[in-house]
Order: C-alpha cells, then sequence, then structure tokens
C-alpha cells in the first residue's frame, strides 16, 4: 500500500521529472537523484505513512511547516517559471497540500534543495550527508546510515 497520494513508483518517477524539468537538475544533473532519494529515507518513497500528520512533516517528502513557508518566500523567483511549465501557482500553494500531492511534495523539496549555493554532490555517500546537513538537519531524528541503507 501507498500513502501521499503516490499511485505507484512510475508516478513518482515522473513528479520527478516534471520537476526536475522545469527546475533543473542542478550543476551535477542529479537533483533527480536526490529527489528520490530524499523521498525513499522520509517516506520509504509513500511506503510509510506518517503517525503525525501536519505537525513533524507532511507528504511524500515530509516537509516540515517553517520550512515551508521560507521555501515559499524565498523561491518566489521562480514562480512564474513554474505557473507557466507546470501550472502551478506557488503563491497559492497551502502546506497541508503537500500531504497528498506528490508533484507538490517534490516540488517544494526540489525548490529547497535549489536555494542551496552548494551543487548536490554526485555520490550517494556525500549526498547523504548533503541531506543530513542541508534537509533533515542537525536537530532531525534521520541519520546519514539510515540514508544509505534504504538508499542502497
Amino acid at each position: 500500500m501507498l500513502y501521499y497520494g503516490l499511485i505507484d513508483e512510475e508516478h513518482a518517477y515522473k513528479c520527478i521529472k516534471e520537476v526536475c524539468d522545469c527546475l533543473g537538475y542542478g550543476r551535477n544533473e542529479n537533483a533527480d537523484k536526490l529527489l528520490l532519494e530524499t523521498a525513499k529515507v522520509e517516506t520509504l518513497l509513500g511506503k510509510a505513512k506518517d503517525s503525525t500528520p501536519l505537525k513533524a512533516g507532511c507528504g511524500l517528502c515530509q516537509f516540515d511547516p517553517m520550512p515551508f513557508e521560507d521555501v515559499k518566500k524565498r523561491s518566489m523567483k521562480y514562480r512564474d517559471k513554474i505557473l507557466k511549465e507546470m501550472k502551478i501557482d506557488i503563491k497559492l500553494v497551502k502546506y497541508e497540500w503537500l500531504t497528498y500531492n506528490p508533484l507538490l511534495s517534490f516540488l517544494f523539496c526540489r525548490l529547497k534543495y535549489k536555494l542551496i549555493p552548494e551543487p548536490i554532490p554526485r555520490t550517494t555517500t556525500e549526498r547523504a550527508k548533503y541531506w543530513k546537513r542541508y534537509y533533515n538537519s542537525i536537530l532531525g531524528k534521520g541519520t546519514v546510515y539510515h540514508f544509505l541503507q534504504v538508499n542502497a
């Protein structure tokens, strides 16, 4: 059984492609890998149900409320591009919509990573450290080891 509005794994790949086709794959051309890896570590790619929806994070990528507002505010420079290419007005998106919309979850995940000046690393091990530092944070329960386990 899958959660967060995900139909199947192919649905996740299509969402990731649409997001990265719009916002780019990063300097190392691997933003798509990082988005998939993030969803795997956060929710086992939709297989792990969140027991505290909207409190500790929501959606396929388990986005937190405070970073959502920050990312939304700092990503307005991409608003027109996203609106034109994806038909989504990020200014109107509400946090709780990420709960059952994988495309929005991946979109905001990509926007968060896009705001980081450091390029997405080339190796899975380095991306695990990058995820921990910039996405899960020092305070988050996730570990580099767990990231590597679920993305082996």
